[in-house]
C-alpha cells in the first residue's frame, strides 16, 4: 500500500515547527560569536553555557530579522513582547532551560503561499518566535561515551509554526523548500540544511476521511533534509495506518528519524507543554520597540518570490513551472527582470536563462552568478538573433565562451566568425536540392517532413551561419516552383 492509498481512507493532519539558525554575527543573548565546524567548546561564553550570574541581554539584529520574517508572511508584529524560560533537562542544554517565547511572540499568524498540483495552497502560521540554540551531543554507542560541544549553545534561532493544516508529506517538503527560499530572499539566514541552520518537527495524525477530527499526534524531531522531511512523515503515516487497521490506539509521543533505517522510531512519551513550566525570564525585561523602528525594518523586505511568480504567469503569461524555476533565488528573478525591462519578451528571456544558461551552470555544477554573463550581453546576444544579425546556434556558440572565458559579445563579434554570412543562399539551395532529387520528389508528394532534412543539409554547408528563417523562405520558394 502506498501513501496515496492510505489518503483514500485517512485525511492526514500535518504541522511543522521550523529552525532557522539567524545570521547574526553574534549569539541571541550574549556577545559570544557562533560559526559552523568550527573546534568544539572554543565558541562559548557565561552566559551561553549557563554559568552562575552570567546575565542575558538581546540580540538586536535577531529582533531585526524576526521583524523582517513577519512582514514577509504577512504576519502580526509585536511592538511589545517577552521572553519566557522553557524549562526540560538535557545534557546540551546547559541551564536547564531554554530562553525562548511562550504567549507574546514578536510575529502571529501570516501564511505561506505554496504551489502543490498545480494548484495554489496558503499555509496559514500560528507564529513565529525567538529563542536561543541548544548544545550538541554526539554518541559513540560502542565505547557508552557521549561528547557535548556548547558551540551552537546560545546561537540565535527563529521558530516558525505552522497550524495543522498541511495535508500531504510532500506539501510538507514543498512548504520547506519555501520557507527557506523566502529566508533567502530576505537574507536573514542562508538556511543550510547540511549544517543544521533549517532544521524540523513534524507533528502527525491521522483522521476518519471526511471526519474533521484531530487524532493523537506524534512529533517527529530534527529532520535535517528536504528528502527527509517528506520520507519520515510517510514513515509515521504507514505506522499510524498499521496501529489504527489493526484496531490499535496511536499513543502521543516523540520520535527521531533514522536515516539509515528510514524510519521514524520512538524516543519518549510525548511532554504537553505544561510539562515545560514556562514562565517569563526574569533576567530579560520586556522589550517595546519603537514605531518607527519597525516600519523601517518592514520596509526593507522587497518583492518576494511568490510575488513574482504572480506577476509573471499574470503579466507575462509565464507558465507556473517558467515562474517557479526563474523565482528559485532573488538573483535569478532580477536577473530575468532586468531581460525582460531591456524590451526582450518575457518568453524569450524565459527561454534563454532557463534553458541555455542554466544547462552551463549545471555542466560546471555551479550556482547562478550573474557574474559569469551579464544581463548586457545575454540581452545582446537575443538581440541579434532576433534581428537575423547571427544564427540561434552562434547564439549559444557566444553564450559558451562568454561563460568559459569571461569575453564580451562585443569582443567575439570582432572575430567575424559568427556574423550571418552574405553567401549566396539561393545558389547552396539549388545544389543541395539537386543532390537530393529523390527527396525533393518525396516532398513534393506530400512527406513534408523532409523539410528538416534539407535544413540540415544547408546548415551543414554553411556551418549553421545562415539564418533559419532565411533558409526557410528560399527552400520554400525553391520547392513550390
Amino acid at each position: 500500500m502506498n501513501i496515496n492509498e492510505i489518503n483514500k481512507n485517512w485525511d492526514f493532519i500535518i504541522g511543522l515547527e521550523i529552525h532557522v539558525q539567524l545570521e547574526t554575527i553574534s549569539k541571541i543573548f550574549s556577545d559570544c560569536s557562533y560559526d559552523y565546524d568550527q573546534t568544539p567548546n572554543s565558541l562559548t561564553c557565561p552566559t551561553s553555557i549557563g554559568l552562575p550570574g552570567a546575565l542575558p541581554n538581546i540580540n538586536q539584529s535577531a529582533i531585526e530579522s524576526a521583524i523582517k520574517f513577519g512582514k514577509a508572511v504577512n504576519g502580526k508584529i509585536s511592538k511589545k513582547f517577552t521572553f519566557a524560560r522553557k524549562h526540560y533537562f538535557y545534557p546540551d542544554l546547559p541551564k536547564g532551560y531554554q530562553i525562548s517565547q511562550f504567549d507574546q511572540p514578536i510575529v502571529t499568524g501570516g501564511s505561506v503561499p505554496i504551489w502543490w498540483n498545480e494548484k495554489k495552497y496558503n499555509i496559514d502560521l500560528t507564529r513565529a518566535h525567538l529563542e536561543e540554540d541548544a548544545g550538541k551531543s554526539f554518541h559513540n554507542s560502542k565505547d557508552n561515551i557521549s561528547n557535548l560541544d556548547y558551540n551552537r549553545s546560545g546561537a540565535a534561532l527563529i521558530e516558525i509554526v505552522t497550524e495543522p493544516v498541511i495535508i500531504h508529506p510532500e506539501q510538507a517538503k514543498i512548504f520547506m523548500q519555501r520557507v527557506k527560499q523566502i529566508i533567502n530572499y530576505i537574507n536573514i539566514s542562508n538556511a543550510e540544511m547540511e549544517k543544521g541552520k533549517l532544521r524540523c518537527d513534524a507533528n502527525i495524525s491521522l483522521s476518519k476521511k471526511g471526519s474533521g477530527k484531530f487524532g493523537i499526534k506524534t512529533e517527529i524531531k530534527n529532520i535535517n533534509s528536504f528528502k527527509n522531511v517528506q520520507k519520515a512523515i510517510e514513515s509515521e503515516i504507514f505506522r499510524q495506518n498499521d496501529l489504527l487497521s489493526n484496531g490499535k490506539k496511536v499513543e502521543q509521543a516523540t520520535l527521531t528519524w533514522n536515516n539509515d533505517k528510514n524510519v521514524a522510531e520512538i524516543m519518549r512519551l510525548k511532554e504537553n507543554a505544561d510539562d515545560y513550566r514556562y514562565f517569563n525570564d526574569p533576567d530579560l525585561p520586556p522589550i517595546d520597540l519603537d514605531k518607527s523602528l519597525v516600519d523601517k525594518i518592514m520596509s526593507e523586505v522587497t518583492i518576494l518570490p511568490f510575488e513574482y511568480e504572480n506577476k509573471w504567469i499574470v503579466d507575462y503569461k509565464l507558465s507556473l513551472t517558467e515562474a517557479t524555476v526563474l523565482s528559485t533565488t532573488k538573483k535569478i528573478a532580477k536577473y530575468f527582470e532586468s531581460v525582460v525591462d531591456s524590451g526582450v519578451a518575457a518568453k524569450k528571456a524565459s527561454a534563454w536563462i532557463s534553458t541555455e544558461l542554466f544547462r552551463l551552470f549545471n555542466e560546471e555544477n555551479l550556482e547562478f552568478n550573474s557574474e559569469k554573463v551579464s544581463s548586457y550581453d545575454l540581452i545582446k546576444i537575443i538581440e541579434l538573433v532576433e534581428n537575423d544579425k547571427i544564427t540561434q546556434n552562434s547564439g549559444k556558440e557566444i553564450l559558451r565562451k562568454i561563460f568559459e572565458n569571461g569575453v564580451s559579445v562585443e569582443e567575439i563579434l570582432q572575430s567575424g566568425n559568427f556574423e550571418i554570412s552574405n553567401v549566396d543562399i539561393g545558389s547552396i539551395v539549388d545544389s543541395i536540392l539537386s543532390q537530393c532529387s529523390d527527396e525533393v520528389s518525396r516532398f513534393k508528394d506530400g512527406e513534408e517532413k523532409l523539410m528538416g532534412f534539407f535544413i540540415g543539409q544547408i546548415n551543414r554547408e554553411t556551418k549553421g551561419k545562415i539564418s533559419h528563417k532565411i533558409i526557410i523562405d528560399e527552400l520554400t520558394k525553391k520547392l513550390n516552383n
